[in-house]
């Protein structure tokens, strides 16, 4: 749930903030994070000098809290320094926890540095009765923002953010994920804001739109064996699996497989983990290194099998106790958004599960136009096995049984040139 707190030293006339936000502000603003939300909000006022300030500001969220439609015409006021100011800074401290929030402002804004007199408020409760002529217009009515800008205001109008950001606590007994569970996730995608649809609805939005999208997971541990594989997505468990995978929403098969070999550093680390026991698992060192090659084994699927595959990799899928469904947070970790931005800078470390094994998305390039993909560990976990605080070690007898058969039923390698690969791998030190 989110908590949207309207506060009255930010609004346009209070003595207190340089803010300058209107009513219409507010309102454009609170519209915004009810899609966020889903419609889950508790509104609280907090602070303020200004009544009259406060009272229309409070008027416009709560006009939006109880479904009067908010529409956007274009202002004819710039906006203030302060907000904008403002604006990129928040902007900057959340992106890690939003990519969404790391496309560009506008440039170029023509900035105010402070109100006209007659836009500013009277702070004395006695001169309230003169406040509504000082306002100009612009707390008339919630379907007109006024004093927040063209630039500003068609860019937050247009803004994509995601259907649901909200912590979901996990703690899943039924994912075959290879580490341990982490506390909570916050999730994200770029799916458009949509109002008028039951929350529902929004709640599979992103399901549906990503459903759209093709990726290439590339797979270079246990995954590289099908059957294995086939457990994150119809569910079920493969022969040598102590516990079984939940599955993806989305159970088809993958529309194709290839395999090929890339320029990382393929190692065993971590000492246990409930599906496969004591043993190290497989990462890929996140650092490019053309004196390397390891193989990986590339399944088509969508960019919503992805997600559920990096959910159950991460341990962020609960089985409910009651009924018996399988509950998989509400939006996705990797959207088209932070599709483009892997592409360009290469890996992105889910910030919101950044304590997880398997946060650290990598891309590996295109094979016929669609992007590679792949999940790993951090470069900092890299430094911290270089360092020994985190143990590298041999995979267990059963895990690396299942990456031979992997690469010999490929047709990568026979059965002892696999297992010499994977000595190899992981009797070197980093």
């Amino acid at each position: 749930m989110f908590v949207n707190e309207v506060c009255g030293g930010s609004a346009l006339g209070d003595p207190l903030g340089g803010c300058c936000i209107t009513p219409n502000g507010y309102a454009l603003l609170l519209t915004k994070l009810l899609g966020f939300a889903q419609g889950r909000i508790v509104m609280a006022l907090e602070g303020g000098y200004n009544l009259r300030s406060i009272a229309n500001s409070v008027c416009a969220c709560a006009k939006v809290l109880l479904g009067d439609k908010f529409t956007f015409n274009t202002p004819e006021m710039q906006p203030f320094e302060s907000t904008w100011r403002v604006i990129q800074a928040v902007r900057n401290e959340l992106k890690t926890c939003w990519p969404v929030l790391s496309s560009k402002l506008p440039e170029n804004v023509s900035l105010r540095i402070k109100p006209a007199p007659s836009e500013l408020y009277a702070s004395d409760s006695e001169s309230d009765s003169e406040d509504v002529d000082e306002l100009l217009g612009t707390v008339a009515s919630v379907s007109v923002i006024e004093a927040t800008g063209v630039a500003i205001s068609e860019h937050l109008s247009k803004m994509k953010l995601d259907d649901d950001s909200l912590a979901v606590k996990t703690n899943s007994s039924c994912s075959a994920a290879e580490q341990h569970p982490v506390d909570s996730v916050k999730v994200h995608n770029n799916a458009s804001v949509v109002l008028t649809k039951k929350i529902s609805d929004l709640s599979l939005e992103w399901r549906s739109d990503l459903s759209k999208t093709d990726v290439w997971y590339a797979s270079f541990g246990s995954n590289m064996w099908r059957p294995r594989f086939l457990c994150y997505i119809q569910g079920g468990k493969a022969e040598g699996m102590n516990i079984p995978c939940c599955g993806s929403r989305d159970t088809s098969s993958p529309k194709g497989t290839v395999w090929k070999t890339v320029p990382h550093r393929l190692l065993f680390g971590r000492s246990s983990t409930p599906c496969w026991g004591t043993g190290g698992v497989a990462f890929l060192n996140p650092e490019i290194n053309y004196n390397e090659k390891s193989y990986v084994c590339m399944y088509k699927i969508t960019l919503e099998q992805f997600n559920d595959i990096l959910f159950q990799e991460n341990r962020l899928v609960l089985e409910d106790g009651k009924d018996g469904n399988t509950v998989y947070p509400d939006s996705p970790l990797i959207g088209s958004s932070e599709i483009k931005f892997i592409s360009t800078n290469r890996a992105v470390h889910l910030e919101p599960i950044k304590d997880s094994w398997y946060s650290n998305v990598l891309y590996l390039g295109n094979e016929d136009e669609v992007p590679i993909l792949t999940m790993t560990c951090p470069a900092s976990d890299i430094e911290r096995y270089k360092s020994g605080e985190l143990r590298l070690a041999p995979p267990s007898e059963t895990y690396a049984a299942t990456l031979i058969k992997g690469l010999v039923e490929g047709k990568q390698m026979d059965a002892d040139g696999a297992a010499s690969y994977i000595n190899a791998a992981a009797a070197r030190a980093l």
